[in-house]
């Protein structure tokens, strides 16, 4: 289970960003598409934060008492979170065009 919850965290923020802020465009929600994006911006922090320690604990659980370990398998999550950033930012961006195409 700890071995694929580092790609689940990193993901969750832009699929929230997928599904509520089409919602929050639709007005079929409370929730403005402002504080949507916002919400799913602030998740994709912390929750990138949370998912590298959990892939760094893994990483030391499976030396097993070995002194040495290798930090591309950490390298390569914190790419992925820098490209799911981007592309949050870029749903986010494309969204708020699609909102105001609506209101004119």
């Amino acid at each position: 289970m700890y071995g694929i919850s580092p790609f689940i965290l990193i993901i969750l923020p832009l699929l929230f960003q997928l599904v509520y802020g089409r919602k929050s465009i639709g007005e079929s929600i409370s929730l403005k598409f402002g504080t949507v994006s916002l919400i799913s911006f602030i998740l994709q922090v912390v929750l990138s934060i949370a998912a590298c320690y959990i892939a760094s604990y893994n990483f030391t659980e499976s030396l097993e008492g070995r002194p040495y370990r290798c930090g591309m398998g950490i390298l390569g999550i914190i790419v992925l979170v820098f490209l799911l950033t981007i592309i949050l930012l870029i749903v986010i961006i494309v969204q708020y065009f699609i909102k105001r195409s609506y209101e004119k």
